[in-house]
């Protein structure tokens, strides 16, 4: 029993009457099932999983020809995921202070410039859709480097002596 002295609507009670069962009403569901199999042919069928491949091999040497900017101090990922990581100063490598707001800024003149990237703290974040094509990457690859020269010029315009534009030893 409940302390509250009801059954129902008890959630303190659970371990001692066993298994908590509950469903969705998609789980099984004949259409989500139909759903997900055509969305399996047409992965198949349009060779996403090779164009992902290609264009993630592709992705991942562009987003190294950032490296060179001021405040790029790291750049990894793998097929079609990428992270930008940004840095108050390359050698020795040290974070901005506070952690995040420099990621903001630059989310935002990506917002700006038309290019979805997450910032988390101050790593941006790419993760593009499977159908992704070279030219996607250049424009990509295009407007992450406006937007970090944009973001550059904010912190230059309002503490200069905080960016240290040594290379990454």
């Amino acid at each position: 029993m409940c302390r509250h002295g009801r059954r129902s609507r008890c959630r303190h009670d659970y371990p001692q009457r066993g298994e908590f069962a509950h469903g969705f009403t998609y789980s099984g569901h004949p259409v989500s099932a139909a759903v997900a199999l055509e969305n399996l042919r047409i992965i198949d069928e349009e060779h996403l999983i090779e164009n992902a491949g290609n264009v993630g091999a592709y992705l991942q040497a562009c987003l190294h020809h950032l490296e060179d900017h001021p405040l790029v101090g790291e750049v990894r990922g793998v097929g079609l995921l990428g992270a930008i990581e940004l840095v108050q100063c390359k050698s020795p490598r040290q974070f901005f202070s506070p952690l995040g707001e420099v990621g903001t800024r630059c989310r935002n003149h990506c917002f700006a410039n038309g290019l979805v990237m997450r910032a988390v703290r101050d790593t941006m974040i790419i993760s593009p859709p499977l159908i992704f094509t070279r030219a996607h990457v250049d424009e990509l690859i295009s407007k992450a480097r406006i937007a970090l020269d944009l973001t550059l010029a904010d912190l230059e315009a309002t503490s200069p002596k905080d960016i240290n534009h040594a290379p990454i030893s």
